[in-house]
């Protein structure tokens, strides 16, 4: 009888050749070592592959694909060919901390519930630290308004992801949108220690398509909070000013987020479908957060901005607006 292994690592692949020894080595001196590693390479045209081809692990499967198809492709091609009972995503120019696999594997084991785990991640070069949240109640809160995970760093259980492809519309969010539905289907959480180290640099994907990712993560964050039916009441442009990091508002557009900040609040306290007290801290922090740069990068008159504001919202909010304000000099209120 062949032993499937316990993980199968889907890596995939394209022109990463600076980097891709270092990954490769940090999968296979895990201290947990029973998993494949699938490489998937998108007709690399740099010595990656032949980087690739220069071990003799036999756990490490590697897959040529004869047409460059993109990084979304990859990933479901490996997760059909997966044998293992979770899946551990990696990407060709992080690291993984040697403890990386036996810390998740004893978590998913202990926590059956638990559909999908990420990790924090340190960034290379530098000493800067990222945490998502842990719990899967505070990961579907910040769903609503961004991602929730270090995508290299989550591994998952097979079957989820076998029936739960990622959308390849959605690319380079494909993984946002995946984890917004998989939130649906089971518990998420994050393990608050580093398990990976995690390469920033010009041609990642999300630095090559920075405004297709920030499309399409907007059209995510639409379908998250159209769980409570805004925009049965709210055009996507309202939705917009409000949640992405508008540079400029007039008084009816700040009039129209203020609104749809109160709609969200009531709306879950109503339906329930995210945690009420958490919903109600993160929604109200972004409306102060908004007004903040409202006041930062509106008009000049500062005074008639203040003074609208003081009729808009409350007096314990518009002290908070003007302690979070620090830019707001009284230079700039002289002038007004």
């Amino acid at each position: 009888m062949i032993k499937l292994p316990t993980i199968s690592v889907i890596l995939p692949i394209y022109n990463c050749e600076l980097y891709i020894k270092e990954a490769v080595d940090s999968v296979l001196n895990q201290t947990f070592r029973d998993f494949e590693l699938i490489i998937i390479d998108d007709c690399s045209t740099d010595s990656t592959l032949k980087i690739i081809k220069s071990y003799q692990d036999s756990r490490i499967k590697l897959i040529e694909k004869e047409k460059n198809s993109g990084y979304t492709d990859s990933l479901n091609m490996a997760i059909k060919l997966a044998k293992g009972k979770y899946i551990a995503r990696m990407d060709g120019d992080d690291i993984c901390m040697p403890e990386r696999f036996a810390k998740q594997v004893e978590f998913l084991n202990a926590n059956c519930e638990v559909i999908l785990c990420g990790t924090a991640i340190q960034i290379i070069d530098s000493e800067k630290v990222l945490k998502h949240p842990l719990t899967h109640e505070e990961i579907l809160v910040k769903l609503c308004f961004g991602t929730s995970f270090c995508h290299p760093s989550v591994m998952v259980r097979k079957e989820i992801l076998l029936e739960n492809n990622y959308d390849k519309s959605f690319e380079p969010a494909e993984d946002f949108e995946l984890w917004t539905r998989l939130a649906f289907l089971g518990k998420l959480a994050n393990l608050d220690a580093v398990l990976l180290q995690y390469r920033e640099h010009p041609n990642q994907i999300s630095n090559t398509n920075t405004s297709v990712q920030l499309n399409n993560a907007f059209q995510v964050k639409l379908q998250m909070l159209n769980h409570l039916s805004v925009l049965d009441f709210f055009t996507k442009e309202e939705v917009s000013n409000a949640i992405e990091n508008i540079s400029h508002y007039s008084f009816a557009e700040v009039s129209k987020s203020l609104q749809l900040f109160t709609y969200l609040i009531n709306r879950n306290k109503k339906t329930l479908i995210f945690q009420v007290d958490l919903f109600e801290e993160k929604v109200s922090k972004m409306s102060i957060a908004f007004l903040k740069r409202f006041l930062e990068k509106g008009g000049t008159n500062k005074l008639l901005e203040l003074l609208f504001l003081l009729t808009r919202i409350s007096l314990v909010d518009f002290w908070k607006v003007l302690d979070l304000t620090k830019k707001l000099s009284r230079k700039t209120l002289k002038n007004s």
